[in-house]
């Protein structure tokens, strides 16, 4: 068993192109563990996007 993948898209890609179902599982649990303790990322995500333009306009 391998220890934890840092959860970013090339390591998902590598996983899905590695044909080892046992590597994707893991990367896909992991995936699923992160995104239920830290929620869509991706809105938040946003939120900074915004934060940031609105400290570069001053």
């Amino acid at each position: 068993m391998q220890g934890p993948v840092i959860l970013y898209g090339v390591a998902m890609q590598q996983a899905a192109a590695s044909g080892d179902i046992s590597r994707m599982k893991e990367v896909c649990r992991q995936a699923e563990d992160y995104l239920e303790k830290v929620g869509d990322i991706s809105a938040a995500l946003q939120v900074l996007k915004v934060e940031i333009a609105k400290l570069e306009k001053k």
